[in-house]
């Protein structure tokens, strides 16, 4: 499949978009120039020959249109105007006798040298000006087109769909966690499979598209002649399905998804630049509702970007303020299984809006988590929730523990452990009492700096969480290379137990596993007199969920530690 189509005219030849019509005049102006200096040598030539009978005047005058013809065009013309002038002055040699052949031989020896070379620079130069040209143009990896020339020759396509009254859908491809790749097999075997990626894409799509590599791992393409709706969902299910075959890099087995934004012009946008942003807008919301699927761009997105872009430039102002009074920490018992019995809390983040009254952190945290808010935020509720356990800990609960969410920004973050550290020692909250939960996508990422890390937390006492459990990419390989204490059984499995026969029996099985490996286990999202009844059978220690207490504001809670949990 050709990365770019082909005109009628020249089927052989990539036409660049959008070609600077000077070009075509300056090559007008060069042959014109170059005729008119050819006539000028031949006039002279006449002149000095039969009137001026001076053989060095003239002969030096055909060197001029030889340089530049040469320079021009290249090697084989600037030899043949060579050949042909040399051949003239042979020929007035001949008319006065043969005075001057052994000087005129060397002339016009002379004559095809300098063309010679002339033309040699001349097709280095034309050569690194094709490998400039091909660079701004192209991306270096792959081999594609990059965004700039995506954006010019779909600029043209609009053009002509806007005149024939057509619709051009522009798909944007993410792939789905191809930084874990990168953080696993390492950045050459990232660009490998980006090359493959590529390959597969020219592979799958019709031979009329235009594929482009947008940078990093995203792919832009657009496919003329599309009627309607349908062949737009059939192309991008045709590219969801091609991913399902596996990768081989460097002998090893990947499996990737993709996720897909789609904008239609006119429809999503009349201009290039507006087309893009709202199939990158598309394709995050394809991400949001789970990912390896695709989205048609909506006016509802647009919004949703407007609120999230102004909740990021409220969290920006409250940290860059230290404003950090505007959130608060909610407290969700953790209970013994057997007795109701709390024996610990996870502290829950809420934001205290002036306008919008408490905001839940489905609302804010993701958007903290994509602007790097998330790191000082974070430390913020480190800090507040471990005074406010060791102030629950001096009065008459000295064995309460605190459960706190980490997430992948925050470890990733070079002064993370160092944090923990001196925020433990400033609030004289005992590590020992303190678990740190982390997601199953931290798990997934298991570079070696992040289970450094989290060695050196747990050699401090703190005991590491893995959170949600049991959903998304659970792999039984990271509970062996991870260094965990507790797995926390994921919500969404636990909603539908005991009546989801295949959710108990998966439940089951992670009890069972967990006893093997001497790890812990909370359920979280426990909410019926059923559910309690399951896991009690099951052995499952620990108990967390609507049952027993949502999560409550700190003066509440300690209500519910005075006066324990009144099971019905």
């Amino acid at each position: 499949m050709d990365l770019l189509p082909k005109t009628k005219e020249k089927k052989n030849k990539i036409i660049f978009p959008r070609k600077n019509d000077l070009a075509k005049y300056r090559s007008y102006y060069q042959v014109f120039l170059a005729v008119s200096i050819a006539l000028l040598c031949v006039l002279m030539f006449f002149y000095y020959s039969f009137a001026l009978q001076s053989h060095i005047i003239y002969s030096s005058f055909y060197y001029l249109p030889i340089i530049l013809i040469g320079f021009w065009y290249g090697k084989i013309m600037g030899m043949g105007i060579a050949f042909l002038l040399g051949s003239m002055l042979i020929i007035n040699d001949l008319i006065i006798g043969y005075q001057k052949l052994p000087e005129d031989l060397f002339v016009v020896l002379s004559f095809l040298l300098i063309s010679y070379v002339i033309g040699i620079l001349k097709e280095k130069g034309v050569n690194s000006e094709k490998v400039i040209e091909h660079q701004a143009y192209h991306d270096s990896l792959t081999g594609l087109p990059n965004r700039l020339m995506f954006e010019e020759y779909l600029q043209e396509q609009l053009e002509i769909c806007e005149r024939n009254k057509k619709i051009a859908p522009i798909f944007l491809i993410d792939l789905d966690r191809f930084k874990y790749i990168n953080d696993i097999l390492g950045h050459i075997a990232g660009d490998n499979l980006l090359i493959q990626v590529s390959k597969r894409l020219k592979n799958t799509l019709p031979d009329n598209s235009i594929i482009a590599r947008s940078g990093g791992d995203e792919f832009l393409i657009v496919v003329p002649k599309v009627a309607e709706e349908r062949e737009i969902v059939e192309l991008a299910t045709r590219i969801i399905k091609s991913f399902k075959k596996r990768f081989i890099v460097y002998e090893r087995e990947v499996y990737i998804t993709v996720s897909i934004g789609i904008s239609i012009f006119p429809y999503h946008g009349n201009d290039t630049k507006n087309l893009i942003s709202n199939a990158d807008i598309a394709m995050y919301k394809a991400k949001e509702v789970g990912k390896n699927t695709y989205n048609f761009f909506s006016k509802e997105m647009n919004q949703d970007i407007s609120d999230r872009l102004h909740i990021a430039n409220n969290l920006r102002q409250i940290v860059e303020e230290k404003k950090f009074g505007s959130f608060v920490l909610h407290y969700q018992p953790q209970v013994e299984a057997d007795n109701a019995k709390i024996n610990g809390v996870e502290a829950l983040i809420r934001w205290n809006h002036p306008e919008q009254g408490l905001i839940y952190p489905g609302k804010f945290i993701q958007v903290a988590e994509e602007t790097g808010l998330i790191v000082p935020i974070g430390k913020w509720v480190l800090r507040t929730a471990c005074s406010q356990a060791k102030k629950w800990q001096d009065n008459s609960y000295p064995g309460l523990r605190l459960s706190v969410n980490i997430s992948e920004q925050q470890l990733r973050d070079k002064n993370f452990f160092t944090d923990v550290v001196n925020i433990l020692e400033e609030t004289e909250f005992d590590p020992l009492f303190l678990e740190l939960e982390i997601t199953e996508s931290i798990a997934m990422n298991n570079s070696e700096r992040n289970i450094r890390i989290l060695d050196e937390l747990r050699s401090l006492g703190v005991k590491i969480a893995l959170d949600d459990f049991g959903s998304g990419y659970s792999s039984l390989n990271y509970l062996g290379t991870l260094p965990i204490n507790i797995l926390k059984v994921d919500y969404d499995l636990v909603r539908e137990i005991p009546f989801n026969l295949k959710n108990s029996a998966i439940a089951t099985s992670i009890i069972s596993l967990a006893a093997c490996l001497n790890y812990d286990v909370v359920a979280e999202g426990v909410e019926t007199e059923a559910q309690l009844d399951f896991f009690k059978q099951q052995k499952c220690k620990y108990i967390q969920g609507y049952l027993f207490s949502r999560p409550l504001p700190p003066n509440e809670l300690e209500l519910l530690l005075d006066n324990g949990i009144q099971m019905h």
